[in-house]
């Protein structure tokens, strides 16, 4: 089966992978072929942003070379092509809107006799592009409230949230929240949660050798993005309140983060290698899912749960919705900063031993993103047969 795919770039996620890029991955391991479109972006660029000037241009330049082949991963002999249009990034307007869909039309229609592709399944994951779905076999996978990012137009976001519901002859969401909001607006939606690289962070149960630059002591930690749904004030006070533990933070931040520096035992890592990530999980004593309780997080199902329980890691989480029913003694849910303090120490006073961790991290095992894509596949196949099932 042939797919493409409209999301963000491709190299976005090289080191830190996003459902949609494992989602891609998986098809092409089960011999699917994947013609990938970064679409434009959810706002508009900020001229006095040098961030903003130099994507541009990587953009402009990239729209230059078309499809790209891209290599997935060693060993692999894929059928991935990415290619990057040159939308213009003004999403505000909605003429603009119409524009880039109809650019976005035309080049999937191109590159797919160009490429020799079949009939191929549209999945969307960007909402500014809704107009690009007005092809047969629209599929419109669901994974954030669009219109709770502090950043976006919310109310322009809701509307294309909507429209591409309304396009879609199939919509996939990811948590119950975005599923219950879906289905005002398409009656076909249907839930899939995230996976998870199972093999790739059980690896961590047989790390042996601690990372250098992981500080001596006991880690309770966190990896991934250090944004705006990261509770700043929670961490500190789990540094505060538990001295005698190391708060260990992997990844980059696009928002301030001046109050976590400087605290003794608060350590601020910045990014590693996705390769590495099982090294640093096999010595976290408890990973952290320290997220402000909002519209955007209450909407989240996040992918670092399963992938530190992989890593046969114990988690303490705020109230989440999507963490709160997950089955499993290795998860702790707070719905205070009280209780995830108290939580905290809990586990820091009983720690796992290496057989409850092959414990915790075999609770997850068949939660991988191969057996998800095997489910999205079903959704597509019957409801290709016009017979989707409830």
């Amino acid at each position: 089966m042939d797919f493409i795919f409209i999301a963000n770039a491709w190299n976005a996620g090289k080191d830190n992978p996003t459902s949609k890029h494992w989602i891609a991955v998986e098809l092409i391991r089960k011999g699917n072929r994947v013609l990938w479109i970064e679409g434009s972006g959810m706002r508009t660029p900020r001229v006095g942003s040098s961030a903003d000037r130099l994507r541009m241009v990587r953009k402009v330049l990239a729209a230059f070379r078309g499809a790209r082949r891209e290599e997935v991963a060693s060993g692999l002999i894929p059928f991935l092509h990415v290619l990057s249009p040159l939308f213009i990034p003004l999403p505000r307007y909605e003429s603009i809107r119409r524009l880039n869909g109809l650019i976005c039309r035309l080049c999937m229609r191109f590159w797919t006799w160009r490429l020799g592709l079949h009939d191929p399944v549209l999945i969307n994951y960007v909402p500014v592009l809704a107009e690009a779905m007005r092809v047969p076999r629209a599929v419109y996978h669901c994974v954030d409230r669009w219109d709770a990012f502090s950043n976006y137009d919310s109310e322009m976001m809701a509307a294309m949230d909507r429209r591409c519901c309304e396009l879609a002859e199939l919509v996939i969401a990811s948590s119950r929240d975005l599923l219950e909001r879906c289905r005002r607006y398409n009656a076909n939606v249907h839930l899939v949660s995230h996976g998870v690289d199972h093999d790739h962070f059980s690896q961590a149960l047989h790390v042996t050798r601690r990372p250098a630059d992981l500080p001596p002591g006991r880690v309770v930690g966190f990896f991934g993005l250090l944004s705006e749904w990261l509770d700043q004030d929670l961490l500190v006070e789990v540094a505060r309140r538990v001295p005698e533990c190391e708060v260990v933070l992997i990844g980059k931040a696009d928002v301030p983060i001046e109050k976590l520096k400087g605290i003794r035992n608060l350590h601020l890592l910045g990014p590693r290698p996705f390769s590495q990530l099982p090294e640093y999980l096999a010595f976290f004593e408890v990973g952290l899912i320290p997220f402000v309780i909002n519209e955007l997080t209450l909407a989240v199902n996040p992918i670092k749960l399963k992938e530190m329980l992989s890593a046969g890691c114990p988690v303490v989480s705020t109230d989440l919705p999507e963490v709160r029913g997950y089955p499993g003694v290795g998860v702790d849910v707070a719905n205070t900063k009280e209780g995830f303090v108290e939580n905290v120490i809990r586990r820091m006073q009983q720690p796992v031993t290496p057989k409850e961790r092959i414990a915790i991290s075999a609770g997850v095992a068949k939660e991988t993103w191969s057996e998800k894509v095997k489910d999205i596949l079903v959704l597509i196949t019957e409801n290709r047969k016009g017979s989707c099932p409830n």
